[in-house]
């Protein structure tokens, strides 16, 4: 029988064939998910970039530590208020149903973490050198990757952003429309500056790229990032939070990211309720989903630190009780976020989710990469623009969990969607545990998200398509009839307890899985 060296589950092929390549020539999880992060600037173009922030979770084998590598953005020191003449631009996005704007320009951009953290986490935890890490991306954006269905979909609904300067216009749309879905996507000068990362040690490539972005995204341009921002940035490393979730551990993100608390929050709820019997996609297993999304969205206006479960469970169990579902004033984020999972022979795993917003519009230099614009994404400021923290940790709702079971198994999970992550990982914990799904079938399983009193349902294995969740009394009820990206894109692998691999991407957001 053939020796496995692992699996990977992530957001587009060429991405999962990056993580799979290095489990191959025996990196370990994490040189296989560094080497996919790297390989989504070919693989995932229109959903993140090296220029963002991002969360990792790491299990080492053969200790059993559990630790989280923090990356995400800064606020930068500067406040908008004080740049004379900001660049912060709004861009009307067009979703359909409704147009959302969002905010671009060299105010927009946050302290970008993404590569300072990849290379630590490389340096902590990885077995292989950096430049065979970076060799499969590098051959993708030399060689080209054709786009796909769902990459020029999400790259149609950012096309104002990915096309507003000249640079990204020759990358996006070369020959003066976007892409298609057969179109070949190269960026070979961001394979240069890679191969040019490969040789040089890393922190001094890093500190050239800091002076461009200076160059571009300083007071002085409209922006806001000082050479105190970059020079005093830390990736910071993190015990877990942990919840106990019926029959296995559940390890997230902790404060200041938000994600992982209300994770935990809707974990405790449900498993204090009746909720193990009832039935998917039933009206009273959307109730309850909805309920304990609208405490854990209330707890999160108070603060994650007054997040209090006896209390959070009394108003729980107060919203059941009602005919109709409550309202909230809370907004809904963005789909540009993706994930990485991993596990390797050996049983060390590693997630990663990262995101650079929606993109800024402007690329660093020659370089190809596209710089964030975390300061002009309204859920990351939730107090309004200019009101984060000068100098410290944007709070992200990103939550890459590992779940351990008491038998031994492990799965690696984690997802994009903005505020749907946390209500995305959380059905798909229930899957696994309640009902015992495969991962498959975990990740394909019908979802809902209730937000400002808003029910988001995906009604189709529902046999009278939804309309028995009217009763429900939400203030609107929006039915997909199919598996939509709104509701994320989990990416999972599972070593169960026999050792036996297994792992799905999620179609909502062309996910792939590999096993090696």
């Amino acid at each position: 029988m053939r020796a496995m060296h692992g699996v990977i589950a992530a957001g587009s092929a060429p991405t999962a064939e990056a993580g799979a390549e290095i489990l191959a020539r025996g990196g370990n999880a994490v040189d296989a998910a560094v080497a996919a992060c790297f390989a989504t600037s070919a693989g995932e173009p229109t959903l993140t970039s090296l220029a963002g922030g991002g969360v990792m979770i790491h299990r080492d084998a053969k200790t059993g530590e559990v630790t989280i590598c923090d990356f995400f953005a800064d606020a930068p020191r500067v406040r908008p208020q004080e740049v004379k003449n900001l660049d912060f631009r709004g861009v009307d996005i067009d979703f359909g149903p409704a147009k959302q704007q969002f905010h671009i320009g060299a105010g927009a951009a946050g302290v970008p973490g993404v590569l300072p953290g990849l290379c630590t986490a490389l340096e902590r935890w990885g077995s292989l050198p950096l430049r065979e890490v970076l060799a499969p991306a590098c051959r993708f954006l030399r060689e080209g990757v054709v786009l796909g269905p769902f990459q020029v979909r999400a790259a149609k609904l950012l096309e104002a952003i990915l096309t507003d300067t000249a640079q990204g216009r020759a990358i996006y749309a070369p020959h003066g429309k976007l892409l298609g879905p057969e179109d070949v996507f190269v960026l070979p000068q961001l394979a240069d500056a890679l191969d040019e990362l490969a040789e040089t040690e890393w922190r001094v490539w890093y500190r050239k790229l800091c002076s461009q972005m200076l160059a571009q995204f300083s007071p002085e341009q409209g922006g806001l990032l000082t050479e105190a921002d970059l020079s005093g940035y830390r990736v910071e490393f993190r015990k877990p939070l942990e919840r106990r979730y019926r029959n296995v551990r559940v390890l997230t993100n902790p404060p200041p990211g938000a994600g992982g608390s209300m994770i935990s929050l809707m974990l405790g709820l449900l498993e204090g309720s009746e909720f193990a019997s009832t039935a998917p996609g039933s009206l009273e297993h959307t109730r309850h989903l909805a309920c304990a999304m609208a405490t854990a969205d209330e707890a999160r206006a108070k603060g994650l630190s007054a997040i209090d479960l006896s209390a959070a469970t009394q108003r729980f169990r107060s919203l059941l009780a009602d005919a109709k579902l409550p309202t909230a004033p809370t907004k809904t984020g963005q789909p540009s976020t993706t994930h990485v999972s991993v596990i390797d022979a050996a049983g060390n795993a590693a997630a990663i989710t990262f995101s650079f917003g929606e993109g800024n519009g402007a690329l660093i230099g020659n370089t190809g990469i596209m710089m964030n614009n975390l300061m002009g994404e309204a859920d990351l400021h939730p107090g309004g623009f200019g009101t984060s923290p000068a100098g410290e940790r944007l709070s992200t709702g990103m939550s890459p969990s590992i779940l351990l079971d008491d038998d031994g198994g492990i799965t690696v999970l984690g997802t994009g969607g903005a505020n749907r992550i946390r209500t995305a990982i959380t059905q798909v914990v229930t899957f696994l545990v309640d009902r015992r799904y495969d991962a498959e079938r975990a990740v394909a399983a019908p979802r809902m998200h209730f937000e400002a009193g808003v029910l988001n349902a995906e009604v189709m294995e529902m046999h009278d398509r939804g309309e028995s969740l009217e009763k429900l009394g939400a203030d609107s009820f929006l039915r997909f009839e199919e598996k939509n990206l709104f509701f994320g894109g989990v990416h999972l692998v599972r070593r169960d307890a026999a050792g036996t691999l297994s792992g799905a991407g999620d179609p909502r957001r062309g996910g792939a899985f590999r096993k090696v």
